[in-house]
C-alpha cells in the first residue's frame, strides 16, 4: 500500500492542534473554560472535549473546575526527567566555563519556593559549600533572586507575602520592600547579584534560562569566595546561558 501523502500532512496537523490546546490548558493553569480557550485554538468545543478526555486517560490534565482544567499527576511524575535534560544540556558548558573563569558554576531551578542546585562545576581556588540536589533559600541568592524576578507578578507578591526572611549576614535583605525593589531592578537588568547575602565571603553573579516563550526556566550562576572581574555580569556566563538555550530549544 503506497502512503498518502495527503493523510500523513492531515495527521501532523491534528497533533499540532492537540497539542496547541494542550499547551494553553497548562499555560491557563485553569483561569479560562475550556470553551474559550478551544476559540483561541480555532477548533470546535467537542473536539477540544474529545482531546482534554485523551489527556486525562493519561493523567496529563486533570480537572480543576467544571470546565476549567489543569496539569495532570502524569506531568508530575515526569519531572525528574526535566531535571535530566536541564543538566545533561549545561554540565559540559558550566565545566568549561568554571576553569575559564577559575570560579563554581551552578544550575538551579525553584521548586517549592526553594532553589534546587542541579549542577555544580567547581574551577576556581577554595570551596564552595553548595553540591548537587541541596535546596537553599531564593531570596538571598543570586539564582533564587533571578527565579523569583522570572514569576509572574501575582506569584511573586504571593512570595513575598510569606515571610519572613531571616538576616545570614550582614548583606542580607530580609524585608519585603526591600526585596521587591532588588527583584524588580534584577527583572529589567536580566541578571542578579549575591553580594555575600547567604554566606559570608561568598559573591556570586547569576542569569536566566528563558524557553522558546521567553519563560525563565532555570538559571546559571558563578559563585566565588572573594569578588572577582568588573562589576555586573560577565561576558562568558551570557555566553554560557545562551549557548545552553540553543542545545534545549535552538
Amino acid at each position: 500500500m503506497k502512503n498518502d501523502p495527503e493523510a500523513a500532512d492531515s495527521g501532523t496537523q491534528a497533533l499540532d492542534r492537540a497539542l496547541g490546546l494542550f499547551t494553553l490548558v497548562l499555560r491557563d493553569r485553569g483561569k479560562t473554560p475550556l470553551s474559550e480557550l478551544a476559540g483561541q485554538a480555532e477548533m470546535p468545543v467537542s473536539t477540544a472535549h474529545r482531546l482534554i478526555a485523551a489527556f486525562e486517560r493519561q493523567r496529563l490534565i486533570t480537572r480543576a473546575a467544571r470546565g476549567r482544567y489543569v496539569a495532570g499527576m502524569g506531568l508530575a511524575e515526569l519531572a525528574s526527567d526535566r531535571r535530566q535534560v536541564l543538566i545533561n544540556a549545561s554540565r559540559p558548558l558550566l565545566r568549561r566555563l568554571a576553569r575559564q573563569q577559575k570560579r563554581t558554576a551552578h544550575l538551579g531551578i525553584l521548586e517549592a519556593e526553594m532553589v534546587t542546585y542541579l549542577v555544580k562545576e567547581a574551577g576556581g581556588p577554595g570551596k564552595v559549600f553548595t553540591r548537587e540536589m541541596m535546596q537553599l533559600e531564593a531570596y538571598c541568592t543570586g539564582i533564587g533572586k533571578v527565579l523569583l524576578a522570572g514569576l509572574d507578578k501575582p506569584v511573586r507578591e504571593r512570595y513575598l507575602a510569606g515571610g519572613p526572611f531571616p538576616r545570614l549576614t550582614e548583606t542580607t535583605l530580609t524585608e519585603p520592600d526591600q526585596l521587591r525593589a532588588a527583584i524588580s531592578t534584577i527583572a529589567e537588568r536580566g541578571y542578579a547579584e549575591d553580594d555575600a547575602e547567604m554566606a559570608e565571603g561568598l559573591h556570586c553573579v547569576a542569569v536566566p534560562l528563558h524557553d522558546r516563550q521567553g519563560k525563565v526556566v532555570a538559571a546559571i550562576s558563578l559563585t566565588g569566595l572573594a569578588e572577582t572581574g568588573a562589576p555586573g555580569v560577565p561576558p562568558a556566563l551570557l555566553a554560557a546561558a545562551r549557548a545552553i538555550e540553543d542545545k534545549l530549544w535552538g
